[in-house]
């Protein structure tokens, strides 16, 4: 559904994700889980607001809100600016950028197993 922002370079390598895929990730959910949408049909929509989140700084972000006219298209509305066309779906980004700032709340070694092991010699 959602392409990773660096693909995995072989067996053995994971593939990477930028924030600003993981914010819109998680918008997706959201839109999953609150609405009931099916996921593999807003596939333009997330792809629209991936590429209008590349480039903006994270705290740029903070008040803005994701448009959904429809399921093929999205809009980043920046704090104070309205959206008023016709009914559309919204979902505010700043509680999804505050759980991507915080740290994680597993311990350490509950993560150690989420990193692949690197061999280190001199």
């Amino acid at each position: 559904m959602v392409a990773a922002d660096v693909p995995p370079a072989g067996r053995g390598h994971l593939a990477l994700f930028s924030w600003q895929t993981i914010l819109a990730l998680r918008v997706l959910n959201e839109v999953h889980q609150r609405y009931g949408v099916e996921v593999s049909g807003w596939r333009l929509a997330i792809a629209q607001l991936q590429t209008l989140l590349k480039g903006r700084s994270f705290p740029s972000l903070w008040g803005a809100v994701a448009v959904f006219p429809n399921a093929q298209e999205a809009l980043l509305k920046l704090d104070g600016e309205i959206y008023a066309k016709d009914a559309c779906l919204t979902v505010g980004l700043s509680r999804h950028l505050e759980a991507l700032a915080e740290p994680s709340q597993l311990p350490v070694e509950a993560q150690l197993p989420l990193f692949p092991a690197v061999g280190v010699r001199r």
